[in-house]
């Protein structure tokens, strides 16, 4: 019994954790000003010129797949410190780097990049195909991996903010997001997984950035748990909304937080849909080159994500 109880508990504090019945804190009273917002989102002007292959740090950045990366220690897996396996890793100038692999691998790169595309900042992600590993439990060839750096010479993660208390809830970009979270089909919506970077240098207008990362439970189903990820049947047979009701948008969402999307109106679906209209195919195609899908494959997924911007639109 004693056990039965020990592990019902462990469950009822790890669903709290993941976001479960987390109620929302009230609007900030104070509407933050243009350099605050900055550190969350800037709207994009350059839009039409953004590279969805090298994304927002360039390609300087990128990983250099034939390095051979020096083991550090495995990746932490569970249910509050991640789904995906892979390990923690040293790179050219003693570059930490976070290697991801698994079926988030590819979905986290390519969902970064259509974020950032709408001007929400995004950390320096990459996606190696093949790469090296010396040491470790595994060493030699590797699987498909998200790389990303944890370079403090450019930006350190000074903490953490929260889905449901933050100084831009009341905001139309932050409605935006989880508007953009929807059409991902990103329902692991952790606060813990969103993080506050100091930049050494300002980039994107702000020297702190608001950023939501760890994006790899996309292009699949929703679910609070054992929701397929980076799956294209799923993607495309998943319903986007059901309507609109009392002014609120009905969405087809089964994720966490279900309290986040309950409030989202057509508005703001649409101010998240015309901006993604405004992408043009080849920066709907480099985004998904970007997480490595095969051409075929990543016109499935546009394909589908077209019909999600169609359909948010319309809505009225």
């Amino acid at each position: 019994m004693s056990s039965r109880i020990s592990l019902s508990a462990a469950l009822a504090a790890a669903v709290t954790a993941a976001g479960c019945a987390v109620p929302l804190a009230p609007p900030p009273a104070v509407a933050p000003t243009p350099s605050e917002m900055a550190q969350f989102w800037v709207e994009p002007a350059d839009l039409a010129e953004r590279d969805l292959f090298a994304g927002p740090w360039g390609l300087d950045y990128a990983p250099d797949p034939a390095f051979s990366y020096r083991f550090d220690e495995v990746k932490k897996q569970g249910m509050l410190t991640g789904f995906s396996p892979g390990y923690i890793v040293r790179g050219p100038g003693d570059v930490e780097w976070s290697a991801k692999q698994g079926p988030e691998a590819q979905a986290e790169v390519t969902a970064s990049r259509l974020v950032w595309a709408l001007g929400f900042h995004q950390p320096p992600v990459y996606f190696l195909e093949k790469w090296t590993l010396v040491g470790g439990p595994n060493p030699g060839p590797q699987t498909r991996a998200r790389f990303r750096p944890d370079n403090k010479k450019e930006l350190d993660k000074v903490g953490g903010w929260g889905w449901q208390s933050n100084p831009f809830r009341a905001t139309e970009p932050y409605r935006g997001l989880m508007v953009m979270m929807i059409m991902l089909n990103n329902s692991d919506l952790k606060s813990s997984q969103n993080a506050i970077y100091d930049l050494k240098k300002p980039r994107e207008g702000a020297s702190r950035w608001y950023v939501v990362r760890d994006l790899g439970h996309s292009f699949g189903e929703t679910g609070k748990f054992g929701a397929d990820r980076n799956d294209i049947h799923e993607f495309e047979t998943e319903v986007f909304t059901r309507g609109v009701s009392s002014g609120k948008v009905k969405f087809n969402w089964s994720g966490f937080h279900k309290e986040l999307v309950s409030e989202l109106t057509p508005a703001d679906v649409r101010w998240t849909a015309e901006r993604l209209a405004r992408l043009s195919d080849k920066q709907w195609e480099d985004a998904f080159r970007a997480g490595g899908y095969e051409p075929e494959l990543a016109q499935r997924y546009i394909r589908r994500f077209k019909e999600k911007v169609a359909e948010g639109l319309a809505l009225r």
